[in-house]
């Protein structure tokens, strides 16, 4: 509901200012290009799934991004780390889950925005491991410096994700001036 009233107070607002004389074409193709971004985020959100089968040793993860499929062993895991950590707001916490394997490589993560705590006590019996609980609520800095196998690329290194983004907004930027010029030369 937040996704539709933001984008019809900012698509509305774009038309009105560009339907009278402007490249309301270009605010057309832009909201077709975000609606269909917003849908395949909301359908890979809903697709996020971890299968461990009973009698089965393999355990297979359905990613978030793209519906990857991951697979491994379960006698891969060697230890199991769960934490306590801040939200990005720093106000509330949520629980994480890593499975990790040999030579410190992340099997498997769960996050507590995606799962419920009965999602995690079931993962976690699944697997006759060593569990390092880390003792209090922490940072996801806390977590990078003392952990940083346990997360994402993209969490490992911040300041890359900060200039990819805006690299990406400028080349975007680019791509919407050069499109709103080649609509401008055609309506002439």
């Amino acid at each position: 509901m937040a996704g539709l009233l933001f984008t019809v107070v900012v698509f509305g607002a774009l038309y009105l200012l560009t339907i009278p004389d402007g490249p309301w074409l270009a605010v057309v193709i832009t909201q077709v290009i975000a609606l269909a971004a917003a849908t395949l985020a909301a359908i890979s959100y809903f697709r996020i799934a971890i299968w461990i089968g009973a009698d089965s040793p393999l355990v297979t993860e359905r990613g978030f991004l793209f519906g990857r499929l991951r697979h491994f062993d379960r006698s891969e895991a060697t230890l199991m780390v769960r934490s306590t950590v801040y939200t990005s707001d720093g106000l509330e916490s949520r629980a994480e889950l890593s499975v990790m394997g040999h030579n410190g490589r992340r099997l498997l993560r769960m996050r507590g925005q995606y799962w419920a705590l009965e999602d995690f006590e079931f993962v976690a019996s699944q697997f006759d491991v060593p569990v390092e609980t880390i003792p209090g609520t922490v940072s996801h800095g806390e977590i990078r410096r003392d952990y940083p196998e346990t997360l994402y690329t993209y969490e490992r290194y911040p300041l890359l994700v900060v200039a990819i983004a805006i690299g990406t907004t400028a080349a975007a930027a680019g791509i919407f001036v050069a499109a709103l010029t080649v609509i401008n030369a055609l309506a002439r």
